[in-house]
């Protein structure tokens, strides 16, 4: 009796190890800063997909995207959107030397933060012989976000902005390679009248492989559209086109990246109030930044 009940003990002790716990998780960038809170909803562990291809990822989320597991609540800054309209507002004279080179390294994000909540099916990616990392997990599911404040040329908006999407997101971290992506359709509702609601398509996808040569074009690249249309009229109002190319310093475990693109944004997105700021503008985008 005394075997048969310590058995029973460390079977539902084992079994309450084995059952997810609420995570936080930290992420910091010079673009995209953000620290979130991770609740499970299901008593099953996250599937691992640390040795999938990464078709196969994609695949296992898109089987399980029936199946919730978790809830997440985020909070986001964007750091250098938000040094531009600081150097915008109390530097006029210098930003004014050089207002394109300062909006080429700093557009990108068009609010300074936001606050998401998440629900959907989670995926973690872990390797036995590696150091496991709380960033290294992937997602499909539906976010709504939500901020107070809007960016236009460096110039800070009060606009209070909803946001629901439907995202497929993650992120592999290995000692030898490096993948990010992310996938969204979804729709943005301005209480700002004179900045145009949206509908939006955006994929990005990022690789770094240390095992590839230096001078390798198909590796170690990153992708970067996303495509904005007003809700009225499904008219073209913003394009975003950025590719980036990473150059990996293995010895070091880092890799420097650098990425181009253009953003093309039509008058017809501001109006009212804001049609001194509205032209239909094309910004050159160069974004140096350090890989680790």
């Amino acid at each position: 009796m005394r075997c048969a009940f310590l058995f029973l003990l460390i079977a539902v002790t084992a079994h309450a190890q084995e059952r997810p716990k609420p995570e936080v998780v930290t992420e910091l960038g010079a673009y995209y800063s953000s620290i979130g809170l991770y609740v499970p909803i299901s008593d099953d562990p996250f599937p691992d997909g640390g040795r999938l291809e990464e078709a196969d990822v994609y695949k296992q989320l898109l089987e399980r995207s029936l199946r919730p597991n978790v809830v997440a609540f985020e909070a986001s800054v964007y750091p250098m959107p938000m040094l531009g309209v600081w150097v915008r507002k109390n530097h006029p004279s210098f930003y004014d030397n050089a207002p394109s080179v300062i909006q080429a390294v700093t557009a990108g994000f068009q609010e300074p933060w936001a606050v998401s909540a998440f629900f959907g099916s989670q995926m973690k990616f872990t390797r036995p012989e590696e150091t496991e990392r709380s960033t290294n997990r992937g997602y499909l599911g539906y976010l709504v976000s939500a901020g107070t404040k809007h960016i236009k040329s460096n110039v800070l908006i009060a606009d209070n902005w909803a946001e629901l999407e439907w995202k497929l997101k993650g992120e592999r971290v290995f000692n030898q390679e490096r993948l990010s992506w992310s996938m969204r359709a979804g729709g943005r509702y301005n209480s700002n009248r004179d900045i145009a609601d949206t509908l939006h398509l955006g994929l990005r996808r990022s690789n770094l492989d240390f095992k590839s040569p230096f001078l390798s074009w198909l590796d170690n690249s990153r992708v970067d559209l996303l495509t904005e249309l007003a809700v009225d009229g499904l008219a073209l109002v913003r394009q975003e086109v950025i590719f980036g190319k990473k150059y990996p310093v293995e010895s070091r475990k880092f890799a420097w990246e650098f990425d181009f693109g253009v953003i093309y944004e039509r008058a017809s997105k501001y109006s009212g109030d804001l049609a001194p700021l509205a032209k239909t503008s094309l910004t050159l985008v160069f974004r140096p930044n350090i890989v680790f």
